[in-house]
């Protein structure tokens, strides 16, 4: 990298600055570089308990969609200021379950039971990616907690 390389950069950063996180969210996406897995992309989401009437706990409802299986997952708000995510697996299948979250934050695992339904608890805000041993494995893409 030249000099003049470093001014357009330097120009560009000024116009359209990088997200604070950049880092992070690409370290964790290569993190998964060599894993053999088919790759879920978002279907739907949606939230409920954020309005005026809402009774205080809001929740977000997330579905992914890959050729093999389904994950959908409710977030849920706790007071503690972290979430706990309520998980279905679509065909049911008693199947690990990884949430990962960058470093230093350890991968939480849950067992789906023989319908598909998972919890994983006390979970702190954040980037995060699911899982899901099967054959094939299936990643969903990085999602904010």
């Amino acid at each position: 990298m030249d000099p003049l390389d470093a001014e357009i950069l330097e120009r560009i950063a000024g116009f359209d600055p990088p997200p604070p996180d950049l880092d992070e969210r690409v370290l964790f996406a290569l993190a998964l570089g060599s894993l053999e897995a088919e790759v879920a992309h978002l279907a739907e989401q949606s939230m409920a308990g954020s309005g005026a009437r809402s009774t205080g706990e809001r929740t977000r409802t997330i579905t992914f969609d890959a050729d093999s299986r389904s994950v959908m997952i409710t977030v849920v708000e706790r007071p503690d200021n972290l979430v706990r995510i309520d998980g279905w697996l679509a065909p049911g299948a008693a199947l690990r379950v990884d949430l990962r979250q960058p470093e230093p934050a350890p991968v939480r695992t849950a067992t789906a039971d023989a319908t598909g339904r998972f919890v994983i608890d006390e979970v702190p805000h954040g980037l995060a990616q699911l899982l899901v041993h099967g054959d094939p494995r299936v990643v969903t893409p990085s999602l904010v907690l």
